[in-house]
């Protein structure tokens, strides 16, 4: 494993995110597009997989709807938290190796109709990004839905980076919240940040766009800074 995906590895193998209630950006993404535009709204039993699951807030969500929800996540506390969740779906969240392969399918011949990853895929450099985008692209159905969101540059954790190589920015992640924080030991990562629509564009080439203009932001607290997010929807064609 490289020491960019071991450092990012051991970062969230603490758990330290414990977020069991879905994020308002998923739930629009939803409302907005998989349903008012796609018109899947659960109730068909779709196949849906996020990768980088976390500790289950969206498959919570996506599971009330009717989803057939799988996920994956390379933290093993995280995947433990989404089988304790949804217990009648525990053997369809699986914890993964960082590393990326074009050839990973985690759940046999499984097709989905719906992939998504949330805040997760700016943690691979440009050459693994593209290795699991590959991977993805091949698990999902034809003509199947893929949403993934990335971190734009304008984004506080940007000013706390340095340039790294292959797309990455080491982050000297530096929190006043984080101080005495139980369980979180390491926390400096790498993240690639996307500079613009034209960029993100480029991230995602193997699937045909449908959004790539939307973006989310957050601030909450007056010692922290943007978390601008940009979004992107595109299909299997």
């Amino acid at each position: 494993m490289s020491d960019y995906l071991e450092a990012n590895s051991n970062y969230w193998a603490q758990g330290v995110y414990d977020t069991p209630n879905v994020e308002s950006y998923v739930f629009r993404i939803y409302g907005r597009v998989i349903y008012h535009q796609f018109g899947l709204d659960g109730s068909g039993g779709e196949n849906i997989l996020e990768f980088g699951s976390g500790s289950g807030g969206s498959a919570l969500f996506f599971d009330s709807k009717g989803f057939n929800v799988f996920g994956v996540d390379q933290s093993s506390i995280d995947i433990q938290r989404c089988k304790e969740r949804l217990p009648h779906k525990a053997d369809q969240f699986v914890v993964v190796d960082p590393a990326c392969k074009k050839e990973d399918r985690w759940f046999g011949d499984t097709k989905f109709r719906i992939i998504a990853s949330f805040q997760t895929l700016y943690y691979l450099d440009d050459h693994d990004l593209q290795n699991r985008l590959v991977s993805l692209h091949n698990m999902l159905e034809d003509g199947g839905i893929f949403i993934a969101t990335m971190m734009h540059k304008s984004s506080w954790y940007y000013g706390m980076s340095e340039p790294y190589k292959n797309g990455l920015r080491f982050v000297k992640f530096k929190r006043d919240q984080d101080e005495g924080r139980t369980g979180l030991t390491v926390n400096d990562h790498y993240i690639n940040f996307t500079d613009d629509e034209d960029d993100l564009k480029s991230k995602f080439k193997i699937f045909e766009p449908v959004h790539t203009s939307g973006y989310y932001d957050g601030v909450y607290r007056d010692d922290q800074g943007s978390e601008k997010h940009l979004v992107f929807i595109g299909v299997k064609s």
